[in-house]
């Protein structure tokens, strides 16, 4: 960051859509030494109210400082350049040749990037007289070497075929320079300042859909609490119409209200249209007839077989006659049907035994009283009184 003029850069307003730029400069040190280097642009907003805003990346400027230019070779020496990067692998030859003598050569290797030759000793063998001969070897720049300059020197050695020693005028200098890796490319175009959180088409439309999801349940299921209230009334013989507008108006209000003051008891199907209505109910809310109802509030007085006064023959027989014999027939017919209609809701469970046993004890005793007036008439007629 020493490097760069300014360090610091104000971008100023932006508005929606503009791109700004500013320029800065970056001056290497003369002296800086080979490598890789890294300026990292940090930046920071906030919104023209005051707030803070939140930036997603920075802007990485990527430097790779080379090493210097190799030094001009001396005289008598060969000199080969080469630029290499870390872990890159090269292959080189050495040629030997003479135009005086036959003789053995060989050349051995030193100089910093000396380790990195294979093989370090190269033997050319007997060179004959005017003619040259070439040996290979293999270069490799360890994986993880600074970047730098390095030097790997070629000194020959001979021999005439005779024995006698002999000298060679120079030696071969191989001036390699390693380079820094190259770093990852970043695709990434650089930052873009919006806010932390900015709300998608998808975000916005599902919590809306949940919502009217759970609206439209609540009211069917309310729908169908307000055709309840209203059948519920209709059977016990209140208006169902009135209860219902009042209970989808007033909502649950209306609902607690109705359920304070609806009729009281158990619902019966009617005789004639099969429907449910109250017990207590002699017109049955659905069909409009009349019928008798299956609960009495209260007790209806059983006439006594015989009068608790006294009376004369005159009047029992007129009490007795033909027309009130079949008045008192059809009575006790009516009973004994609905004692019948009693033990099938009995069987069916729509009472329980203890209104089964009240209701079916008063009837009986009623058609036990019906039938022993039925046979004193009978008996007396037979006997012509």
């Amino acid at each position: 960051m020493s490097w760069v003029t300014p360090r610091h850069i104000d971008f100023g307003t932006i508005d929606p859509g503009d791109i700004i730029e500013r320029d800065y400069t970056i001056t290497v040190p003369r002296n800086q030494k080979p490598g890789y280097y890294e300026l990292i642009w940090k930046f920071s907003c906030k919104y023209t109210d005051g707030t803070a805003c939140t930036v997603k990346s920075d802007t990485v400027f990527q430097i790779t400082v080379k090493g210097k230019p190799a030094p001009t070779a001396a005289t008598g020496n060969k000199y080969i350049s080469r630029t290499l990067t870390p872990g890159e692998e090269l292959s080189e030859y050495l040629e030997w040749s003479t135009s005086y003598d036959s003789f053995y050569g060989w050349a051995d290797a030193s100089g910093e990037a000396a380790s990195w030759a294979t093989p370090r000793h190269i033997d050319f063998g007997v060179v004959e007289k005017g003619k040259s001969t070439t040996r290979y070897y293999t270069l490799k720049v360890p994986e993880y070497q600074r970047s730098g300059y390095y030097e790997l020197i070629w000194t020959s050695g001979c021999k005439y075929v005779s024995g006698q020693a002999c000298s060679v005028t120079g030696d071969t200098v191989l001036q390699i320079t390693v380079e820094a890796s190259p770093m990852p490319t970043f695709t990434k175009s650089g930052p873009v300042y919006t806010p932390m959180y900015t709300p998608t088409t998808e975000n916005q439309t599902t919590p809306i859909i949940i919502g009217l999801t759970f609206i439209l349940i609540l009211f069917i299921i309310w729908i169908y609490v307000v055709v309840w209230v209203a059948r519920d009334a209709n059977k016990r013989g209140t208006s169902g119409t009135l209860w219902g507008i009042l209970t989808l108006f007033l909502g649950l209000i209306g609902l607690l209200i109705y359920l304070l003051v609806r009729p009281k008891g158990y619902l019966v199907l009617c005789d004639y249209c099969g429907r449910e209505k109250l017990e207590t109910l002699t017109r049955c809310p659905h069909c409009n007839k009349t019928t008798e109802p299956a609960f009495k509030p209260t007790q209806t007085h059983i006439p006594a077989p015989y009068p608790a006064e006294t009376r004369k023959p005159q009047e029992t027989k007129a009490e007795l006659s033909a027309s009130k014999l079949t008045e008192v027939k059809g009575r006790l017919s009516k009973i004994n049907e609905l004692l019948d209609k009693l033990d099938e809701r009995l069987a069916q469970g729509e009472i329980t035994e203890a209104k089964y046993k009240e209701l079916s004890e008063k009837y009986r005793a009623e058609a036990d009283s019906l039938k022993n007036l039925i046979s004193e008439k009978e008996l007396m007629d037979e006997v012509g009184l």
